[in-house]
């Protein structure tokens, strides 16, 4: 189903960053797919072709074989710069001021696409909080607070693991508290945070989870919910207890 609100902008993207960092394409397509604000039925008619997570889904489209858009270019080469993977097309010869240049345009854009990251991450924690349950009753920059029947939960969203601070991560009597932050392109940065901070955040009860904004899906990273709608809502909820158990073991030698 091609819908020009979404394929248009898209294919201005792509027209404009012929070499564009695998993140960054990510949330262009969170940002498009937000903007155009979908029907119920243009919703159902998109998720008939790339699944219910319709950003993600548009994103694997545009790196697979068969774009879910028509007249989209296929991204089949990428290579990394100063540890980011950046895609393009093998058919077209770039030099080396080109991935000079779309390093800069991507640094540059940094601070536009934390705004997006942000409310990317924000938009998919409402959406999973309402499948377990929870109804968002309040909202401050960064902060959250969702209500069930006999549960609440206050939570904190942060752009990186290397941002978030669990000595802001406070909660009223009775919440669940709990931070979310984006995975990554490379696991060092959060088996730091968790070495520096995992046990900090057990003892105070903090859950912290993590998003894989490419399947649009959230676990847990350090930390065990006592929910069990929670629980069945995350795709991998065993997550915090593999990284505990491997990352604590190294910890000791």
């Amino acid at each position: 189903m091609e819908i020009d609100k979404i394929a248009g902008p898209l294919r201005k993207v792509l027209r404009e960053r012929e070499i564009i960092a695998r993140c960054e394409l990510l949330l262009r397509t969170y940002d498009i797919v937000r903007a155009a604000d979908l029907s119920e039925e243009e919703r159902e008619e998109l998720q008939k072709t790339i699944g219910k997570k319709i950003a993600p889904g548009i994103f694997v489209s545009i790196m697979s074989k068969e774009p879910a858009f028509f007249d989209l270019p296929r991204l089949d080469t990428f290579t990394q710069m100063d540890g980011r993977i950046f895609h393009f097309l093998h058919t077209k010869k770039h030099s080396k001021q080109d991935f000079a240049e779309a390093n800069r345009k991507f640094l540059n854009s940094m601070p536009e696409l934390r705004r997006i990251m942000y409310q990317s991450l924000k938009d998919l924690l409402v959406e999973f909080m309402s499948d377990a349950g929870y109804r968002l009753t309040s909202e401050e920059t960064g902060e959250l607070v969702f209500s069930a029947p006999e549960r609440k939960a206050r939570a904190f969203v942060a752009t990186s693991v290397r941002s978030l601070d669990i000595d802001k991560c406070r909660g009223e009597q009775g919440e669940d508290v709990v931070a979310l932050v984006p995975s990554g392109e490379n696991l060092e940065p959060f088996m730091q945070f968790y070495q520096e901070n995992g046990l900090k955040a057990e003892e105070r009860e903090i859950q912290i989870w993590v998003t894989n904004m490419e399947k649009g899906s959230i676990d847990p990273f350090v930390g065990y919910t006592m929910d069990l709608d929670i629980y069945n809502q995350f795709e991998n909820p065993r997550l915090a207890e593999m990284v505990r158990n491997n990352w604590s073991r190294r910890k000791q030698f």
